[in-house]
């Protein structure tokens, strides 16, 4: 039990738990069937974008283009849309483009010798500026009701679109826990040159990370449409800094080499219910950010605490 409360996933699961037991303490309406599925659908978007900048955080680097990168992606895709592409080749398309800009930012931040911040920064601009040109700074609609359908279906009550994302992170969990590539892009984060030492290609395992966070940035915006029935070059702005913010609430370490996909599933979970719950309640909306920056801070510096305790336990038992 001990080595399970140690786990910051636990933590953030019994976070979000009790959230949802104090809310309900005030409004047992907020703990209905209803509002947790249109919470849970509400997190999808966040879910993905914290579960693909999970494995970079893990690479220790950043990564604050994937807003960006959602709405670029997902602007291209809304345009095959509206021509009359088949929906599912358009799924497709929005994906590998959303892994391409992400290889992008890889391929820049390795290869370029830039930091991460500072790539990032600036292809975010990039992405921003296309997406502008190619909209012109209108919306992109008309878009046909067989895709727009995605965003309503429902399994046993549950949104489509939940069970998809929760599949997805489920699928990423065991790559970067079970397969070699996915160990290798650990190495990279906990001790690049000690993997490099090895034989370890720490470079593409770089690459690989930031590509895996465009996939799922293009994810989103597949989300975003189908919810949302439009798209602006304005879609995902701000997104990328909860995203961060869920993955380091749900665990994962700015240090690199620490964390999982599913704790960044449940600090995404946490932060949409924590803004629901402020929302349901009246608090006024320039609060959320406020509560939600206070918990970033208050993990990273638990985190800290705990970081600077197993090192001095590692230094005494030598």
């Amino acid at each position: 039990m001990k080595e399970l409360l140690k786990r910051r996933e636990i933590l953030t699961i019994s976070g979000v738990l009790l959230l949802l037991v104090v809310v309900a303490l005030f409004d047992t309406a907020f703990i209905s069937p209803h509002n947790l599925s249109r919470t849970a659908n509400s997190a999808v978007i966040l879910i993905l974008l914290a579960a693909g900048v999970t494995p970079v955080i893990i690479t220790k680097n950043i990564d604050v283009s994937v807003g960006a990168t959602l709405a670029l992606s997902g602007i291209l895709g809304a345009k095959l849309l509206v021509a009359g592409t088949n929906m599912w080749l358009v799924i497709l398309f929005i994906a590998v483009l959303g892994g391409v800009l992400g290889a992008i930012n890889g391929a820049i931040v390795t290869y370029g010798h830039v930091p991460s911040i500072v790539a990032t920064l600036g292809t975010m601009s990039v992405y921003r500026g296309v997406s502008f040109l190619i909209t012109g700074g209108y919306s992109i609609e008309n878009i046909p009701r067989s895709f727009s359908r995605l965003g309503s279906l429902s399994l046993a009550g549950i949104p489509a679109l939940v069970i998809a994302a929760i599949l997805l992170v489920i699928l990423l969990a065991v790559f970067l826990g079970r397969t070699r590539w996915g160990r290798y892009i650990y190495a990279t984060g906990g001790n690049e040159e000690g993997a490099r030492l090895i034989g370890i290609r720490t470079d593409l395992m770089t690459v690989l990370a930031f590509s895996i966070s465009g996939l799922f940035a293009g994810l989103a915006a597949v989300v975003f449409i189908a919810q949302i029935g439009s798209i602006s070059n304005q879609a995902g702005v701000g997104m990328e800094m909860s995203a961060i913010a869920a993955a380091v609430i749900g665990g994962v370490a700015l240090t690199g080499g620490v964390g999982t996909v599913i704790g960044s599933l449940f600090g995404g979970l946490f932060i949409t219910a924590a803004t629901s719950a402020m929302q349901f309640m009246g608090v006024p909306g320039f609060w959320s950010s406020a509560v939600i920056g206070a918990v970033l801070l208050i993990a990273l510096f638990a985190d800290a605490i705990v970081r600077r305790r197993m090192d001095q336990r590692r230094i005494a038992e030598r």
